[in-house]
């Protein structure tokens, strides 16, 4: 089966996208605008409330340290952390900030796109774990699209070269 695909920049301004290409992270946003995963807990915990002086043009947050913060723990608590915790801010998020997903992005950037996988036996896309959890895997489409994980589509440059993962929208 063949993974869809997204040609365009639509990423760069609505849905969700998990990015791993430091070039389009550079031509996005400058390294002080990219925000903790911390400080998005924060923006989640105050309501949204200071979103705005966060957000790259006006319509785009952009967070790194998910990444870390799964290898931090065990692959089934860590799993268990992204469909309970972090899926509820990221849905918020979309709810609350970007109008249902059509007014403003979520950039999650990961550093390593060597350890996400797509994973045609469950037609998914998986996070290979690192540290003392090598050679584990975390469903990270399911985790973090839920349902909708089937609608994920892959970014990708003229050229043909993978970016990272788009949705246009959780439920």
């Amino acid at each position: 089966m063949d993974k869809p695909l997204i040609n365009d920049d639509l990423w760069k301004r609505r849905g969700i996208s998990i990015l791993w290409d430091a070039d389009s992270l550079n031509s996005l946003c400058r390294s002080d605008e990219v925000i903790s995963l911390r400080h998005f807990r924060q923006l989640f915990n105050d309501r949204w409330s200071d979103v705005d002086a966060s957000m790259v043009d006006e319509e785009t947050l952009v967070v790194a340290g998910l990444e870390s913060c799964i290898d931090a723990l065990p692959p089934e608590e860590a799993t268990k952390w992204l469909q309970d915790v972090f899926y509820k801010a990221m849905v918020s998020y979309q709810g609350e900030v970007a109008d249902g997903g059509t007014q403003a992005a979520l950039i999650l950037w990961f550093v390593d796109s060597r350890r996400l996988k797509y994973r045609t036996s469950d037609d998914g896309w998986s996070m290979h774990c690192a540290g003392e959890f090598k050679g584990q895997q975390i469903p990270l489409g399911r985790c973090l699209f839920n349902g909708a994980a089937k609608d994920l589509k892959e970014i990708q440059d003229a050229d043909g070269n993978s970016l990272g993962l788009y949705h246009p929208r959780i439920s």
